[in-house]
């Protein structure tokens, strides 16, 4: 199965950012956006594995997830990555992010470190994958972009308060999520 661990958005974020995406489909062209109803902060990408080793994952990260307070998170701006050259990923993400969710993502990779699984090195950052643009993307899509990124954004909260692992199946129009596993955080 094709997987991985998100942080999935919730009210009233979810509704705004749904509206947001709307908007931006609107106004930016040649972008293939993601479904509204997937919009997910990932933790960590496992790709193709075999179902047992993703319900291993969800089984390795759970004391850590479990061991974490359900923390507030405000999304409130537009960025893309990479920061520099040609962007191939438009997100929301948050000006200010808790040192909770931070020590969260640090302990489930270490979790999965520690049963086998390869990790990310790169510093996590939280961000809710919005679109990618379509190569080679027009230079009036990404003005228009840019110029969406300036805008003040309406903050956005929500409380993060669990873990999915979701299985995911491409398909026409982008792809659809399954959850194969829900870890809640209690501390």
């Amino acid at each position: 199965m094709r997987c991985f661990l998100a942080i999935p958005l919730a009210e009233p974020a979810l509704g705004e950012a749904q509206r947001l995406l709307a908007r931006l489909r609107d106004d930016v062209a040649a972008v293939r956006w993601a479904r509204p109803e997937t919009l997910h902060m990932t933790l960590h990408f496992f790709g193709q594995i075999a179902s047992a080793d993703g319900e291993r994952g969800a089984a390795a990260i759970a004391p850590g997830v479990a061991g974490t307070s359900p923390t507030g998170l405000t999304l409130d701006r537009l960025g893309s990555f990479p920061e520099r050259g040609g962007p191939r990923v438009l997100w929301l993400g948050a000006s200010a992010v808790p040192s909770t969710l931070l020590e969260l993502a640090a302990r489930c990779r270490h979790a999965l470190r520690d049963q086998g699984f390869a990790v990310e090195a790169r510093p996590f950052r939280p961000h809710c994958t919005l679109g990618r643009p379509r190569l080679p993307w027009p230079d009036t899509a990404r003005t228009a972009w840019r110029a969406a990124s300036d805008r003040p954004l309406q903050p956005m909260p929500f409380v993060a308060d669990r873990v999915v692992l979701y299985e995911s199946h491409p398909g026409p129009g982008g792809s659809v999520y399954s959850v194969r596993a829900t870890v809640l955080m209690r501390a």
